[in-house]
């Protein structure tokens, strides 16, 4: 469906005009592939919050009626384009047919923030800047199922009676306990599975792949296929320590990691050329140290903060300064 399209399919679910057909449409609509436009949805943040009261009502009025569950994944998915904090919907008891009602949570971090929390199972999760996921309240049925938009470290408490399962757009990561990683924005062409322990499946339509430590598993969205690599974990999961790794990359590669770290963004002045690499690492470094080291090793850089955490670079940028 093309964005148009599903913003009609919203607009006439929260308006209870949707037909059985359209609304069986909305249920297979990933939510991730709007997070990246949603500025074209909702016209600022009081019609982002006036289609949230809208969602909630829909809920209600569902809750009051006898009706199947599909309903649940078009809000869920609703409600992580919208940002809610918490989504109510229905779970059903299928042992004695009473009706259960869980919480369904939706945590987001703006570029530059990190947060870490743990699941009602005892899962401990580390989101990453400019990500969303979302899990329900306790876990209900046979697995434990969650959905990332982004990125995020995960060190899945064990229960070998109820799989731990990912949601990453097309692809599933399948665990019964272990810690990997999961990189997975909706602007780059892969989606990026690492492992530290334990042993981990990926799956997309027909193919899947087993995942053991200090391996990565790549799911490529444009062929629908996985590749497996040997890395080294560690460096590719330092983010969640707070060391930020450049690794002879060119320094426009940089400059997209640090505005992603720090939530700033940079401008370049008179289109400055940065093919030049730079090989850094950082502790928990403030950008105004970071930004001054840069200079410090290319001294025909230089850097002057504006308005609204912009950052101008002027110079030159060479690999022989």
């Amino acid at each position: 469906m093309t964005e148009k399209e599903v913003k009609i399919l919203m607009n006439k679910y929260l308006n209870g005009t949707i037909t059985t057909t359209e609304e069986k449409l909305l249920e297979k609509f990933d939510a991730s592939l709007m997070l990246d436009k949603e500025g074209h949805v909702f016209k600022n943040d009081d019609h982002r919050k006036q289609v949230g009261k809208k969602l909630l009502k829909r809920i209600h009025d569902k809750q009051n009626r006898k009706s199947d569950k599909s309903w649940v994944k078009v809000a869920a998915a609703i409600a992580i384009i919208i940002n809610l904090g918490v989504l109510t919907y229905l779970g059903l008891n299928t042992e004695n047919k009473k009706t259960v009602t869980v919480s369904q949570i939706v945590e987001t971090t703006e570029w530059g923030q990190r947060k870490d929390f743990v699941l009602a199972d005892g899962t401990e999760i580390k989101l990453n800047s400019g990500s969303t996921i979302s899990f329900p309240e306790k876990f209900l049925g046979n697995t434990r199922e969650v959905t990332l938009v982004g990125e995020a470290f995960f060190n899945v408490a064990k229960d070998k009676t109820k799989p731990f399962i990912i949601k990453s757009g097309d692809l599933s990561t399948t665990v019964l306990g272990t810690s990997f990683n999961i990189n997975a924005y909706p602007k780059s062409n892969d989606i990026l599975v690492t492992v530290a322990t334990g042993k981990v499946q990926i799956g997309a339509k027909d193919n899947t792949a087993f995942l053991l430590p200090n391996e990565q598993g790549v799911f490529h969205k444009n062929s629908d296929s996985i590749s497996k690599n040997d890395v080294d974990t560690n460096s590719l999961i330092n983010w969640q320590k707070g060391l930020l790794t450049l690794n002879d990359i060119t320094m426009k590669e940089a400059l997209d990691v640090l505005e992603k770290w720090y939530g700033v963004t940079f401008v370049i002045h008179d289109d400055t050329p940065l093919d030049c690499h730079i090989t850094a690492s950082f502790n928990n470094e403030s950008l105004s140290n970071v930004l001054e080291s840069i200079t410090y090793v290319k001294k025909g850089l230089s850097f002057q903060p504006l308005k609204n955490s912009t950052i101008l670079i002027k110079g030159k940028c060479r690999d022989n300064d």
